[in-house]
């Protein structure tokens, strides 16, 4: 490349940075958010970060399934994650010692539950008509759902042991686990017209959580400190993010919170004012 090309892609390259950056919200050009998007990705969403900002989630490229991916802040890399012969694989969180979890589909068309540690693939189901590990604790414990078509419960796996729940015996989606075992999620009231975020700790007792005044609300992360994340729908049925912090809400400007690490460091979604999906890794 000679040097006025190398000008010239660098000219276009600062210019498609521009136009990016002026598609996105506010908070997402605040200095400690850092929006995540591989290149040439049309669709990105980021899952879960551990305590070395190692942030996960899925990205797709146009005409491509979906796939996963690692983002490595301490060199800018992205690294995919694909489990082999999937048709498509989402990465959903990453604990302290890198052990990725997720889920992936193949040929069966059903959802499987996956691990990634140090370059091998484990696939993992809990019953045999669907299994998402969602969370993924510093032991290696995990929590995740099972099940298909509507009928969906939580799982966790503690030392080994597989434990699977309902909260109100509902429709239950389970997505974090921290060290104390206490796992966070969401559940679908009677009607099935709103739902509810619940914590559940490592006996069993679940507690109900909703945002005030929300329609719905989910909670999707926990840290060691028991700092839950989540997102509320309020009463025009905008989504906001929040943090609860010793029983107080506080609401953050993204409208989708996936997870929070034991240093406060955040990872989400938006979308951009161009229509586009990104995820992004918020520092403390």
């Amino acid at each position: 490349m000679n040097r006025h090309t190398n000008k010239t892609h660098c000219n276009t390259v600062s210019s498609l940075l521009v136009i990016v950056m002026l598609a996105l919200p506010a908070f997402a050009q605040n200095g400690k958010v850092l929006v995540l998007n591989p290149p040439g990705s049309i669709y990105t969403t980021a899952s879960g970060v551990n305590s070395s900002g190692i942030t996960v989630g899925a990205f797709e490229f146009s005409g491509q399934p979906l796939q996963g991916f690692a983002y490595l802040p301490a060199n800018r890399e992205y690294r995919p994650i694909q489990y082999p012969g999937a048709t498509y694989t989402i990465a959903l969180s990453v604990n302290d010692i890198n052990t990725v979890v997720g889920t992936f589909a193949n040929s069966d068309g059903i959802a499987h539950g996956f691990l990634l540690d140090h370059g091998k693939y484990l696939q993992y189901d809990v019953g045999s008509s669907g299994t998402v590990i969602q969370g993924i604790n510093k032991a290696g414990d995990f929590s995740g759902t099972s099940g298909s078509n509507g009928d969906y419960q939580g799982f966790v796996s503690i030392g080994g042991v597989v434990t699977t729940f309902t909260v109100n015996g509902l429709v239950t989606n389970a997505y974090a686990i921290n060290s104390s075992g206490d796992t966070v999620g969401f559940f679908i009231n009677q009607s099935a017209t709103a739902f509810h975020g619940f914590v559940r700790d490592g006996s069993g007792k679940t507690k109900q959580i909703d945002y005030p005044g929300s329609l719905s609300t989910a909670c999707t992360g926990i840290n060691d400190k028991g700092v839950i994340t989540g997102f509320y729908e309020d009463a025009n049925n905008n989504d906001h993010g929040f943090i609860l912090i010793n029983g107080k809400f506080k609401t953050l400007a993204a409208p989708y919170i996936a997870g929070i690490n034991n240093r406060g460091a955040i990872v989400g979604s938006f979308t951009g004012n161009n229509g586009q999906t990104y995820g992004f890794l918020r520092l403390p």
